[in-house]
C-alpha cells in the first residue's frame, strides 16, 4: 500500500489531531532561589512539555542534577487538559497515535491510565444537511487516494519541489468529476491532509509531505485527560514555573539562562522550546546560534490546528464518533468529534487546520457560534439549542507556542533541517521537541523520544564544573 493511501486511510485508523498542546495539572511546585554557581554536571531543561519532562526524568534516572524551567504557570506545554466545563477536555494533544510499541502507550499502561480507542470508520458525512450514502463516501475516499498517489508520483519525477496543491491540481485538470465527486475529494483532502498536517495544500512540500513513520495499531485517547501523563512524569522533578526565558548565554563550559525573574547557570542545557518560539526570536542566544541552525529554524514551518469545544444542554446528534459536513461555505468546519462517545456529556469538538484555523482565532465568539450552528441546524433542524458553553483554542497567538506543531515540511524544506535543528551546539546546548524528530514530527511520542535522546547526548558529554 502506498504511503499516500496510508495517509488517507488514517482518517479511519489514525490522526494527529494535535498532537501536541496545553496542560493544567493542579500540582503545586516548590521553587527554590537559583544559585549563582551550579554543581558539576548540572543540566537545565528549558520547557516542561513532554520533551522536557522526558529529558529531565532520563537525566535524573542516571544520577544527573536537573532543573526544569517553564515559562507558563502550568506544566505540559502543548498538552493541555481543560476542566472548566466540568469534564476533562484536551485542547491540544489528544491521541496516542498507534499503540503498538508506542512509548506513550507504554507510559499509559505503566501508570494504569484509562484509554479508549477511536473508530474512524464510525463516520457520518452530510452535504448541506443531507446525509451521504456510505458508498458515496467510500468512492470519494478512493478518488482522493488516487489523486494523492498520482500527484506524488508526478512530483517525485520533478527536479524542483513544488506545493502539494500544484500536483493535485495538475491531476484534477486531466480528469472529469461530477459536482458531488469534486466536493467529496475536497472534503477528504481538507479533513485528512490539512486537518492532519495543519498546513494548507499550497504550503506543503510535494516532495516531502509524507515524511515520517507511524506506529501500528489503533489511536487511543485519554477520557480523563492527557495531563495525567504529564503529572506522572513530573513527580519528584525540580521544576520552576513562571520562569519565562529571555536569554541563553553559552561558552566557557557553562550555560547561563536568564528569565524575566532570575538567572540560572549549569554545565549544559536541553532546549525544548517549540519551533514557533524559536522562529519568533523572543529568546536571545549569546553567541547567536550557528547559521545552519538559524537557517533550519527559518525553513521549517509551524502548522496550526485549532479546536472549538461546544457543550450543549443535551445531545441531539448522531452516535457516530466522527460527524462530517460538506458545506456550501468552504470555510466551515469539516468535521466534529462526538466527545459524548468518550464522556457522559453532550459535547462536540470542531477541529480545523491551516488558514481557517488561523481565521477563527480572530472571530468573535458569537460570530463563530453562529457559523457552526448554521451548519448543525441544516443537519439536525432549527429546533436544536445553542451551546451553553464554548472553548476555543488560539495556538497561533499563544506566546509560548506560536503554532500547534511541525507535522510536515513546507515547499523547499527537507528532513535535513530537522537533523540540523536537533544537533548540539558546542557540547553545551542540546535540542529536543517534536520539530527535531525526523521519524515522528508533530506527535507526542516524537517529542518524548527526542527528549530521551537529548538527555542521552547531554549525559554523555564531559562532566565539568562551570567556571566562576
Amino acid at each position: 500500500m502506498s504511503s499516500s493511501i496510508r495517509l488517507i486511510n488514517h482518517l479511519y485508523y489514525r490522526r494527529r489531531f494535535l498532537q501536541l498542546s496545553l496542560l493544567a495539572t493542579g500540582l503545586a511546585w516548590a521553587c527554590s532561589a537559583p544559585k549563582k554557581q551550579s554543581p558539576p554536571g548540572k543540566v537545565l531543561v528549558i520547557g516542561a512539555g513532554i520533551a522536557g519532562l522526558a529529558a529531565a526524568r532520563k537525566l535524573q534516572s542516571q544520577g544527573g542534577i536537573v532543573t526544569v524551567l517553564e515559562g507558563r504557570d502550568r506544566l505540559g506545554g502543548r498538552i493541555f487538559t481543560d476542566r472548566s466545563l466540568g469534564l476533562p477536555v484536551d485542547l491540544g494533544a489528544s491521541w496516542i497515535h498507534g499503540v503498538k510499541r508506542n512509548p506513550i502507550a507504554k507510559l499509559a499502561r505503566d501508570f494504569q491510565l484509562t484509554t479508549l480507542p477511536t473508530n474512524y470508520e464510525s463516520l457520518k458525512l452530510f452535504l448541506d444537511g443531507q446525509v451521504l450514502s456510505p458508498d458515496a463516501v467510500k468512492k470519494g475516499r478512493k478518488l482522493s487516494e488516487k489523486i494523492l498517489n498520482a500527484a506524488t508520483s508526478w512530483g517525485n519525477k520533478q527536479d524542483e519541489d513544488v506545493a502539494l496543491d500544484a500536483g493535485i491540481q495538475r491531476i484534477l485538470a486531466k480528469k472529469q468529476f461530477s459536482a458531488l465527486e469534486q466536493q467529496l475529494i475536497e472534503w477528504w483532502l481538507d479533513a485528512e491532509v490539512v486537518g492532519d498536517l495543519a498546513l494548507d495544500l499550497e504550503q506543503l512540500s510535494l516532495h516531502e509531505w509524507q515524511e515520517g513513520k507511524d506506529f501500528a495499531g489503533d489511536d487511543y485517547l485519554f477520557p480523563d485527560g492527557y495531563d495525567q501523563i504529564i503529572a506522572k512524569l513530573a513527580v519528584d522533578l525540580d521544576i520552576h514555573l513562571e520562569e519565562k526565558v529571555v536569554e541563553i548565554k553559552y561558552g566557557n563550559e557553562e550555560v547561563v539562562v536568564t528569565t524575566e525573574k532570575n538567572s540560572f547557570s549549569a554545565a549544559a542545557a536541553i532546549i525544548t522550546l517549540p519551533l514557533g518560539v524559536l522562529k519568533s526570536n523572543t529568546v536571545q542566544f549569546e553567541p547567536p546560534l550557528p547559521p545552519a541552525k538559524q537557517q533550519a529554524i527559518k525553513r521549517l514551518a509551524v502548522g496550526l490546528l485549532n479546536k472549538v469545544v461546544l457543550l450543549f444542554p443535551q445531545q441531539f446528534w448522531d452516535r457516530q464518533e466522527i460527524i462530517g459536513s460538506i458545506s456550501y461555505k468552504p470555510t466551515n468546519f469539516s468535521y466534529f468529534l462526538n466527545y459524548a462517545h468518550y464522556q457522559d456529556a453532550p459535547v462536540l469538538i470542531g477541529i480545523t487546520g491551516g488558514s481557517y484555523a488561523r481565521r477563527i482565532e480572530g472571530l468573535p465568539e458569537p460570530e463563530l457560534v453562529a457559523q457552526i450552528m448554521e451548519d448543525l441546524r441544516k443537519i439536525y433542524g432549527q429546533a436544536i439549542p445553542n451551546p451553553q458553553a464554548i472553548l476555543k483554542t488560539k495556538w497561533a497567538t499563544d506566546t509560548f507556542a506560536y503554532g500547534s506543531y511541525s507535522a510536515s515540511l513546507p515547499v523547499g524544506a527537507t528532513s535535513k533541517e530537522r537533523d540540523i535543528l536537533a544537533q548540539p551546539v558546542d557540547n553545551l546546548l542540546f535540542f529536543a521537541g517534536e520539530a527535531t524528530s525526523c521519524n515522528y514530527p508533530g506527535t507526542v511520542h516524537g517529542a518524548f523520544l527526542s527528549g530521551v535522546q537529548a538527555a542521552l547526548k547531554a549525559g554523555g558529554r564531559r562532566q565539568k564544573a562551570p567556571r566562576n
